[in-house]
């Protein structure tokens, strides 16, 4: 609860005030007449159970302290439910993440793979071409000469 938050506000309403009735009968001369055992006997009558949202006792301030003390670990309960559930979103989303990572790695590397074997063919290739065209070189180095010769003769 923030500071400028009201958690309750405790106050005594028309039905919680209690009922004094006059039970004197006294003139306004005859102060002996005024019967305070009656009165005394309305003091006697009065429930302090009715006051006690305003006069709090000791035992009404462990009662409070308990019942705080009891909404606090509550609270706490859910905010670790709440912490625990966010951990575990996270955790699934990344698991995902690693996933999905991982197959796009796989997919590189079977990329690379393929593109190593291409190379390695098309090395192998270069090679029988060079070879092949210093056949033909040697071929036409050999007819160059045979035709010098036939010429010339």
């Amino acid at each position: 609860m923030h500071h400028d938050e009201v958690a309750s506000i405790w106050y005594l309403s028309p039905s919680n005030l209690p009922s004094f009735q006059a039970h004197y009968s006294m003139a306004q001369s005859d102060l002996s007449s005024f019967q305070l055992s009656s009165l005394f006997r309305s003091f006697s009558t009065f429930d302090s159970r009715m006051y006690a949202d305003c006069y709090p006792s000791p035992c009404y301030n462990t009662n409070s302290a308990a019942e705080r003390r009891k909404r606090r670990m509550l609270s706490n309960r859910e905010s670790a439910r709440r912490s625990r559930m966010r951990q575990h979103k996270q955790f699934n989303q990344l698991w995902s993440l690693v996933i999905h990572f991982q197959s796009v790695n796989h997919q590189l590397l079977q990329k690379v793979n393929n593109m190593m074997k291409e190379c390695h063919h098309i090395l192998h290739e270069n090679i029988k071409l060079r070879d092949e065209k210093l056949e033909l070189l040697k071929e036409l180095e050999n007819l160059a000469a045979e035709y010098n010769c036939v010429s010339q003769a």
